[in-house]
């Protein structure tokens, strides 16, 4: 009877053993996965910063965090390889920018003129144009490299970390596209 009971203990224990093994190798063969640990190599210089920001179709928000709530929505770029990014105003982070399109969700609010520079060891985004219908002016500095998930829309992200200077009032954001 106890050498039974030795025999179960020792089989339950590799099961739930075996079960582990299954599901960390489960969950590291996920496309998100692996998008998310090469964007941990994109650097912040600036050829890196702005091919991989020109070179997307997908929407990049702006945030304050990764999981920051917002009441008035989310700001969220469409970078182009011509020196433009369209800006719109979103409820919810998306998949894709076709995906945001197909659910009527995008409220362009302008497009800006975009110049990419470098300052020391950070790369510094300069943005001027209208936001409905009002000039403005506005500095993204490109800190260092972030990934995560937002829980509320239950997606991977990656993107950089940056300071935003909006008319001399600098605030610490998020710059982030759906990884998955």
């Amino acid at each position: 009877m106890k050498k039974s009971r030795t025999i179960a203990a020792a089989l339950s224990l590799l099961a739930v053993f075996a079960i582990g093994l299954a599901g960390c190798s489960s969950s590291s063969s996920k496309s998100g996965s692996n998008q998310q640990a090469s964007f941990k190599n994109k650097t912040t210089k600036k050829a890196d910063v702005k091919s991989t920001l020109t070179g997307s179709k997908q929407l990049w928000y702006v945030n304050g965090a990764i999981n920051a709530k917002s009441n008035s929505g989310l700001e969220a770029y469409s970078f182009d390889a011509n020196g433009k990014a369209t800006v719109y105003n979103v409820n919810k982070y998306y998949k894709s920018l076709s995906a945001a399109k197909q659910d009527n969700a995008l409220n362009k609010i302008g497009t800006l003129n975009t110049t990419f520079k470098t300052k020391g060891d950070n790369t510094v985004i300069n943005f001027k144009g209208k936001l409905s219908d009002i000039p403005m002016t506005q500095k993204f500095t490109v800190k260092k490299t972030v990934t995560g998930k937002n829980d509320a829309a239950k997606l991977k992200v990656a993107g950089y970390h940056i300071s935003r200077d909006v008319d001399d009032d600098v605030t610490q954001a998020v710059l982030v596209k759906v990884a998955e």
